[in-house]
């Protein structure tokens, strides 16, 4: 399978609930991997948002990409990725007014 046919599948959770659909994987070129995956979701219970996974996280490949664990673990992840996020500081922008 080339990575040009993994973007843009449908991912659904082991219940076959679906999830998202791939958007981005990043790869480690000299392995020749798959380090992450990049999945965007498209509901409004999850919030339009991004999270990654790892190859160990998929089950099966084929018409949809088969997560090992259900959507409630995902939003989980989504939840602690938000709250990693506004824990964090975020540089203060400056503007400069002259007359």
């Amino acid at each position: 399978m080339q990575v040009s046919d993994f973007l843009g599948k449908k991912v659904v959770d082991e219940k076959a609930m679906e999830i998202g659909k791939v958007t981005d994987i990043d790869l480690l070129p000299v392995e020749g991997k798959i380090n992450s995956i990049t999945v965007s979701t498209g509901d409004t219970l999850l919030r339009n948002k991004t999270f990654q996974i790892k190859p160990d996280d998929i089950k099966q490949v084929g018409d949809y990409v088969l997560l090992k664990f259900e959507r409630n673990s995902i939003e989980e992840m989504v939840e602690e990725k938000e709250e990693k996020e506004d824990k964090e500081e975020k540089p203060k922008t400056r503007l400069n007014i002259t007359k």
